[in-house]
């Protein structure tokens, strides 16, 4: 994959962040176009920072590449809203800057402070992942998945972190995210050997499933972080074109897996092995399913119910 088509596959994937972010905020904050730039542009940022990576556009496949533009633009956004953004914290039913005990960390030098940790920590654990993988042999499929399902399980307690001591803490949510990604691993393990970019693109699969499938396919419930607060605004259009962007995307990721209009899924440049067609093919069917769910059963085809009117 050259340099020019991993940019496009970037912006891709900054597109369907943005799309599930516009359609299930805009009810109770408006659609906010620059938030709706913000993540298209970090989905580009994260593809050009991919490419400066020693040989990774042309080593990995589609599938991971993918994986880690998604996971890269995640990490950017949830650092900035947790970190550095500046906003009324009473807007939201659970706090989206950085909190202890549900409590937000209003002081700029101490969340700076444990931001720049929490980035140094994560890097420290890449570092630390690749030396280990240097210093042993190969790990038999079921021990690599389990390590690639680790992104799955930082993000459960980030997530129980943030939310627990608002809302209680769910067992089925906790487990989610651990669950998906360790699914997504067992997929990905077909095209890459590597434990950090596998445990990063199998996180980065777990946020697209989880939040298409929080978004469209759970009929309309509101998001937590606006759990307890009314719907202000009616987006219909600005909602319907998220909803048609986001079906698309699935649509043009079936089709470049499919048909080749993106490069096939590869581990080095020779032929594709069974295990990898397979893999392959299976992603395909999977977006067209999920495509087809979105299109015909999300939420912003129905009309609010009257406790959900704008208040």
């Amino acid at each position: 994959m050259n340099v020019l088509l991993l940019c496009v596959v970037g912006l891709m994937c900054g597109l369907h962040a943005a799309t599930w972010g516009g359609f299930k905020d805009s009810p109770f904050e408006g659609f906010k176009p620059a938030s709706f730039v913000r993540s298209v542009l970090l989905g580009l940022g994260s593809a050009l920072a991919i490419s400066l990576a020693t040989d990774l556009p042309s080593t990995q496949s589609t599938l991971v590449l993918v994986g880690l533009c998604y996971v890269l633009e995640r990490l950017a956004t949830e650092w900035w809203k947790a970190i550095v953004r500046e906003d009324d914290q009473g807007a939201y039913s659970i706090p989206m800057r950085l909190a202890v005990r549900g409590r937000p960390i209003d002081k700029q030098g101490r969340r700076y402070a444990i931001g720049v940790i929490i980035a140094g920590g994560l890097l420290l654990v890449c570092w630390a992942a690749r030396a280990a993988q240097d210093t042993v042999s190969t790990l038999p499929l079921w021990s690599l998945v389990l390590v690639a399902g680790l992104g799955g399980w930082l993000t459960a307690v980030g997530g129980a972190w943030k939310d627990a001591p608002v809302e209680g803490f769910s067992g089925w949510k906790f487990l989610r995210s651990p669950v998906v990604a360790t699914a997504w691993a067992v997929v990905l393990s077909r095209f890459t050997g590597d434990w950090v970019l596998l445990t990063l693109a199998a996180a980065g699969w777990s946020v697209i499933s989880i939040e298409t499938y929080k978004t469209f396919l759970t009929g309309g419930r509101p998001p937590g972080k606006f759990a307890d607060r009314p719907v202000r605004f009616l987006p219909h259009a600005a909602r319907q074109a998220c909803r048609a962007i986001h079906v698309s995307l699935y649509g043009v990721l079936a089709l470049g897996l499919g048909y080749g209009l993106l490069p096939s899924p590869r581990l080095t440049a020779g032929d594709l092995t069974v295990d990898q067609l397979l893999a392959s093919a299976a992603v395909t069917l999977t977006a067209l399913v999920v495509a087809g769910l979105v299109l015909i059963d999300s939420p912003g085809s129905r009309p609010a119910p009257e406790s959900a009117r704008v208040r």
